[in-house]
């Protein structure tokens, strides 16, 4: 598609010039996109061993908790549940992947305090509780993982945009009209050369 210019020397030069910065551009954003997709890939391989890890840690805490229940009376249990405390103070800050903000988490204090009676319970609730600061740690780094992957893919959809607009449509659209304005320039000074010439023919002639 060919930019509505004035087929002039002063625009030719002007596009060629935006052609240059566009080339530039493609070039940076190209790079950009296929360093992201690499970073993407190494965290999809971390999300999978990222998601063993919390099913792991969640299948060992419910067999406790399931154990528990089973070798306790129901009111010992709840009542049990409900007296466990905990204290989750969590900080977020940001880090930078290819320029794009991605969060961080990070658990400055966890504190679980258990007041109900150890002799209506079994030992495997304790087992549960131990193990429960290590499985919200699990949960924390999955749920950054997520978060991470979300904003990393979407500014991977926007690049490829941006990318696919400079390729196909503003590098071509430019480099036409400069061809188109080429074409008319050539076409001005092959008028005004045979203008010339006749003038020549009518100045002898006379």
């Amino acid at each position: 598609m060919i930019l509505r210019v004035n087929p002039n020397r002063m625009e030719l030069l002007r596009l060629r010039k935006r052609l240059t910065l566009a080339q530039r551009g493609h070039k940076l954003l190209q790079d950009k996109l296929e360093e992201m997709m690499r970073r993407l890939l190494g965290l999809l391989k971390d999300m999978d061993t990222q998601k063993t890890d919390f099913k792991e840690k969640t299948q060992s805490l419910l067999k406790d908790l399931l154990f528990c229940r089973i070798t306790s009376a129901k009111n010992n249990f709840e009542d049990a549940l409900s007296k466990i405390d905990a204290q989750v103070v969590l900080g977020v800050s940001t880090r930078r992947i290819m320029n794009v903000k991605v969060p961080e988490f990070e658990i400055k204090e966890l504190k679980i305090e258990k007041r109900y009676d150890f002799f209506k319970t079994s030992a495997q609730l304790d087992l549960a509780v131990a193990a429960a600061p290590e499985y919200i740690k699990s949960l924390l780094r999955l749920a950054q993982l997520l978060k991470t992957l979300e904003i990393l893919s979407f500014e991977i959809e926007r690049t490829r945009r941006r990318v696919n607009a400079l390729e196909y449509m503003l590098i071509p659209s430019i480099q036409e009209t400069i061809r188109y304005i080429t074409q008319k320039l050539n076409e001005f000074e092959r008028g005004n050369l045979v203008r010339l010439m006749r003038v020549k023919e009518i100045v002898r002639s006379h």
